[in-house]
């Protein structure tokens, strides 16, 4: 991995420490923070001179607390321990590949929350390229199952929760369909992460409404995907298959997608499978104004009507996985 690629970010001035790959003799001895759910505030957890147990790391752990906080350690140092620890897990054979994939998404899903709560376009494009690279390793290991991978998955309505998920499921169909190379699955991998970048530039008050959005507001909206390929199409490190599944993931085979109204083969091939795990993540996830869907329920619903413009060969082979017993 890059020594020079952030991997994580600072909050209010601390720098994020994760706890979740820490034994006790690793943690800083240092004052730690931890931040509220509610207010997003940090309140100190444990001060420098009282040191953390393993049984403090699996409380933390059960309480799904991934990071702590401290202002005593350099950001960038704790940078190239993340990056050391998380290819150290991925590489671990010792570890079963569920609790792997548990381990490396509770901490993924917290640095592109960070880059995404920093709105630094060079820090979310890095980062998304690293973690793609960490998340083909443990995803091309043949053990992990498809209700492994659902069950092991966020399912809130946090952009990053979301673009994780059409991450991984993208790497799953685009190798089940061989669709690119092994060697491409981290760049297809960085396309999901990036799907959904435009919403940055969105107003949060819609992106989170509790009710379903009114006629104006899904227009706001529905702007994202050209809002994501202006800030991303002058990048050198942005492949044109990138730009096209940020800009066509809402396109649709029988040309009544948006922003442009494409059809057939005027939407690349990783597009249209964006399109089809994008689908099916938002029904098995929870949403503002509703709770997640069962995942049978949600294949229902796609086969009903949800599946139409959708490229049918590519939906076919996802649904036959997903269903595999």
């Amino acid at each position: 991995m890059s020594v020079t690629t952030p991997i994580a970010t600072q909050c209010h001035g601390y720098t994020p420490v994760p706890m979740a790959l820490m034994t006790p003799d690793e943690v800083p001895a240092v004052d730690l923070y931890r931040r509220d759910l509610n207010t997003g505030r940090l309140q100190l957890y444990r001060a420098a001179n009282v040191p953390i147990t393993q049984d403090d790391l699996n409380k933390l752990s059960e309480a799904q607390i991934n990071w702590l906080y401290a202002a005593e350690i350099d950001p960038e140092e704790m940078q190239m321990v993340i990056r050391r620890k998380l290819d150290a897990l991925v590489r671990d054979d010792s570890v079963g590949i569920r609790d792997r994939f548990r381990k490396l998404n509770d901490i993924v899903t917290e640095v592109l929350s960070s880059a995404f709560e920093v709105n630094n376009t060079d820090e979310i494009v890095s980062s998304s390229a690293e973690i793609g690279q960490l998340a083909v390793r443990v995803l091309c290991e043949d053990e992990m199952t498809a209700g492994d991978l659902i069950s092991l998955m966020h399912h809130d309505f946090q952009t990053a929760t979301h673009s994780l998920n059409v991450a991984y499921m993208m790497v799953i169909l685009a190798r089940k369909i061989h669709l690119v190379p092994d060697a491409e699955l981290p760049a297809v991998a960085t396309a999901g992460i990036l799907h959904d970048i435009g919403k940055l530039s969105v107003s949060d008050r819609i992106l989170s409404k509790n009710d379903r959005l009114q006629r104006r507001e899904q227009r706001v909206a529905q702007k994202h995907p050209a809002l994501g390929f202006n800030r991303l199409c002058r990048r050198v490190d942005i492949s044109f298959a990138q730009l096209m599944v940020i800009y066509q993931h809402h396109e649709r085979m029988h040309g009544r997608g948006y922003p442009v109204g494409a059809c057939d083969d005027e939407i690349h091939p990783w597009a249209r499978l964006c399109s089809i795990v994008n689908v099916f993540d938002s029904l098995i996830s929870n949403r503002p104004y509703r709770k997640r869907y069962p995942l049978h329920e949600a294949i229902s619903m796609m086969d009903e009507h949800l599946s139409d413009g959708l490229d049918q060969e590519m939906y076919r082979c996802w649904k036959q996985y997903i269903l595999k017993k």
